[in-house]
Formats: C-alpha cells, sequence, structure tokens
C-alpha cells in the first residue's frame, strides 16, 4: 500500500478491549489512519483486507476472532489493504450548535412530572420536544396528549414496548432519529428532554449517547437531573434488591450531574441535611440544589454542558460542589468549593483506550451484585465512622506531573479488571497531562463505555497538573490513588 503522506503507525498506537473482535481492530485502525490523514491535510480512507499478528504474518486472522485468541498486551499488528481519496463528509456540527438532550430521572414520586411541567411553562419561548417512556401495559392515550405537559411540548414521542432501566431498546433511538427528521423537516427544536420512568437507570441513556455516532452528530447529551425526593430517598437507597441487580435510586445519584433536593417542605431542616450528606456520600462532584415542588432557577436546568469533555479544562473537576446556603448556615455544614459537572465527548487519540468499569449488561445486571450503599467520604452530618474509612463512593485525585503513556494504557486496562475487594468503578473523568503529548488529554468513561479526546493545549510555562475524579461503590481509595500515582515519570 502506498501511504500519500508520512505516516508512522508506530507513533499512533491505541488500546482494544480484549473482549472485542479483530473487525473491531481493523475499525480503529482504519479510524487512526484517517485521522492521521486529515491532520496531515490529505484526507485518505484506509480499507483493511487482512490483517495479522506481526509474530506470525503467514496467518491471516479471522475477523471475527477475539482480539485475546490473537494477541497479548504490546503486540504489534499487520495490515493489507486498499487506501483510496476521503469520500465527501458532512460538515461536523460544533458542539456548541448540536440540540441539547436533558434526562430527567428521579424515583417514583419525587416529582418528575411537576418538574417537566414547570420547564416547558417557564420555558414557553423554547421548542421542547418531549419523550416519555411509560412503564406498563397502559400507554398515554390522545386525550392526556392535550393536556398539561405534553399539550406544551412540540413534539411526543411515547415508548410504552418497555423500560429503559432494562436496556435502551430500539424505540429510544427511533424517536430521538424521529425529532433529527422533524428538524431537518424544517420544525425547529431548542432541546428534547427524556422523561424516564421512576425505576430507570439512566446508564444505558447516557451509553447510547457515548456509541452511537448517528445521534452525536446531531445531538449532544446535556446533562443528567435527578430527582431526590428528601421525603422518601434513604429508604430507597437501603431497599434490597436481588442479587445481580441494581439499585436504581443509587445509580441515579450515581450517575447525576445535578440533583434537585426536592420536597423539602415535607422534611426538617435535619431530615434534610442527612439526606444531602447520603447523596454526598455516593456523589461528591454534582450540584445538589434545594427545591420544592421542583421550583429552581431555569439556569440550573438549561445548557449544562455537563458531558462536553473539551469543556473538562475549563472546570475544577476535583472540588466537590458546592450546596446552596439555604441548607447550610443556619447549622453551620458549609458546603464545599465550588462544583464539577461530569463531562463527555468525541473520540481521542487512544492514550487511555476503551475499558469496562463494574459491567453492566443488557439486563441491568451488575457483576458483583448489589449490596448496601456503604461508607462515603464524610461530610457534615455524615457517619463520623466514614471519615477514617479507606472505603469511598466518589474520590477526585490531583498530581503534577507527566504521565508515561506505556503505564497509563496498562493501567487504565486494568481498571477495567478491578478486584471486586477493590470496590466498582462506575464513572472516570480525567484531564491528563501526558509526556511528549502537547495537549490536555481529557478522558470519560461510564461503565465499561469509555471515550477520549484532546482538549487545548499546554500553555507554556503552565504546570502539567493531572486531575482524575472516580465514582462508584466501595472503592478502594489507596489502591486507585497508588496506581495513578504510579503512571507518573519519576
Amino acid at each position: 500500500m502506498q501511504v500519500p503522506f508520512p505516516f508512522d503507525a508506530k507513533a499512533v498506537p491505541f488500546n482494544i478491549s480484549t473482549t472485542s473482535t479483530v473487525a473491531d481492530m481493523m475499525e480503529k485502525a482504519e479510524e487512526e489512519f484517517e485521522n492521521a490523514s486529515n491532520k496531515a491535510g490529505k484526507p485518505h480512507e484506509l480499507q483493511i483486507n487482512v490483517l495479522w499478528n506481526t509474530k506470525d504474518h503467514k496467518k491471516a486472522l479471522n475477523p471475527n476472532d477475539k482480539v485475546s485468541l490473537h494477541f497479548a498486551t504490546g503486540e504489534t499488528f499487520g495490515v493489507y489493504g486498499d487506501i483510496m481519496p476521503s469520500s465527501a463528509q458532512k460538515e461536523e456540527i460544533a458542539e456548541e450548535d448540536k440540540t441539547p438532550v436533558l434526562i430527567l430521572t428521579g424515583f417514583l414520586g419525587s416529582g418528575k412530572t411537576t418538574l417537566l411541567n414547570y420547564i416547558l411553562q417557564e420555558q414557553g419561548e423554547r421548542k421542547i420536544a418531549v419523550i416519555e417512556n411509560e412503564f406498563g401495559e397502559i400507554s398515554i392515550d390522545d386525550e392526556l396528549l392535550k393536556q398539561d405537559k405534553l399539550a406544551l411540548a412540540e413534539k411526543v414521542i411515547v415508548m410504552d414496548n418497555g423500560c429503559m432501566c432494562c436496556t435502551v431498546r430500539d424505540d429510544l433511538e427511533k424517536g430521538l432519529k424521529q425529532i433529527i427528521e422533524a428538524i431537518d423537516a424544517g420544525n425547529h427544536i431548542d432541546e428534547i428532554i427524556i422523561e424516564t420512568t421512576g425505576m430507570a437507570d439512566p446508564v444505558p441513556i447516557v451509553r447510547t449517547f457515548m456509541t452511537n455516532a448517528d445521534l452525536t452528530e446531531r445531538l449532544r447529551l446535556d446533562g443528567v437531573v435527578v430527582l431526590a425526593d428528601c421525603k422518601n430517598l434513604i429508604g430507597r437507597l437501603d431497599d434490597k434488591v436481588e442479587e445481580g441487580k441494581v439499585n436504581e435510586a443509587y445509580q441515579q445519584i450515581a450517575f447525576g450531574d445535578k440533583i434537585l433536593l426536592n420536597k423539602l417542605d415535607l422534611v426538617t431542616t435535619d431530615e434534610a441535611i442527612v439526606v444531602k450528606d447520603r447523596i454526598r456520600d455516593i456523589n461528591k462532584f454534582a450540584k445538589i440544589v434545594p427545591s420544592i415542588k421542583g421550583r429552581v432557577k431555569m439556569s440550573e436546568l438549561i445548557n449544562l454542558n455537563a458531558h462536553n469533555m473539551l469543556d473538562f479544562v475549563n472546570t475544577d473537576i476535583e472540588k466537590e460542589a458546592e450546596i446552596a446556603q439555604e441548607l447550610t448556615t443556619e447549622h453551620g455544614h458549609g458546603g464545599g468549593h465550588g462544583h464539577g459537572d461530569g463531562h463527555g465527548g468525541s473520540h481521542g487519540d487512544g492514550h487511555g483506550g476503551g475499558h469496562g468499569h463494574g459491567g453492566h449488561d443488557a439486563d441491568c445486571k451488575e457483576e458483583h451484585g448489589q449490596g448496601e450503599v456503604g461508607h462515603g467520604t464524610g461530610h457534615g452530618h455524615g457517619n463520623s465512622k466514614s471519615r477514617h474509612d479507606s472505603r469511598v463512593n466518589s474520590m477526585a485525585i490531583v498530581k503534577e506531573g507527566e504521565i508515561l503513556p506505556q503505564k497509563l494504557s496498562v493501567w487504565m486496562q486494568s481498571l477495567g479488571q478491578i478486584p471486586a475487594e477493590k470496590g466498582t468503578i462506575f464513572r472516570i473523568k480525567a484531564i491528563l497531562a501526558v509526556k511528549g503529548h502537547p495537549f490536555k488529554h481529557v478522558f470519560h468513561a461510564v461503565m465499561d463505555v469509555s471515550d477520549e479526546d484532546d482538549a487545548g493545549p499546554w500553555a507554556d510555562g503552565e504546570k502539567k497538573v493531572s486531575k482524575i475524579v472516580f465514582i462508584g461503590k466501595g472503592l478502594d481509595e489507596g489502591y486507585l490513588r497508588e496506581g495513578f500515582e504510579a503512571i507518573f515519570e519519576k
């Protein structure tokens, strides 16, 4: 194959999960080649026909075989195929110009419908499309579609053939594509809101936006807003669940980018603080906003930009989110120091690589099962025992220095196979200073799906500081901290 531009394959290593197929490896190599050609100003495509392990160039590999059957960590491969000029590509839409999608979740009776009504009424000048997830045999009928919140929505798509808590079924993607088609037909839509059933785990929906390029070309996940019912949340978090199943209330808090501490009028101040601290034990980084009947400033609910990885560098992701003063001043339980919203984005250059974090399959099963909520880092009225417990549910590490690329890859892969006794990782967000790499490298993982990209360059004289956030359950803080610090250049 004659390469029409200077190209050193060894200079663009990438990682791929051992559970992936050889065909997946081919697609990844083709993608990296196309990225390199674009950077060189000579857009070309590579079509791989044959791939082999360089240890045995005579053996062409079956595209359907698992990578683990033929490769060990660090091994290289050779390819043969065709190189051709890139076909005409659609002009890429800037992230800020894509239609934002807000996931609205919370347990049964937490106030999601009331909040959605409020958003639609307050944002009357904006065209908002709604996707309703109905769970059960009875769907919303035509009469109800003409009332209340749904009458205010520009377009309503009702899914009644299954619950998004178990799997993201085809109808969710079809519903989103219907809205895209409506936009293309000239129907302006400012925002899409997905209101989940109360039993919904938001993870499958987030994963859809991290894995479906057809959707993310036009749409961007703006954030996950969680309604936390002050009156009943503690009970939901303490619910016993079947082995192998998830506690949906825990999942909602863990994956929330903003959490509304709702129904404050139904509890005492001390009870509200206990609920807040329990939330903090699970998720230290989502901003917590007090509310009654979902009434909060609209600025708290729009333009969250919480899954734009390139915005990572503008956020102090290592700082605990600040709880509003209304809940803290009288009792002296001051909040944190600002807040960091979660972020996600597009594909990067493969420093970290794809890997799983805790296993969340289509049936919503955790490989380790579901037990007690566990201890978190102590805040305010939190359990004093947790202050001295090495087990946490969310944590951040900040370290100055440069990360060695090979050590980073190996460590990231190890996180995908973290021993059960070291905890379960739900989410990772990071800004990384990689040695020899001029850009701030950002990384985002949700369960078994990960993504990475480059943000702006390191400025001359700027300190190389890496920041990483973990959210999960029963995390061994010492184990994760030691592993992270070990990948830096001595």
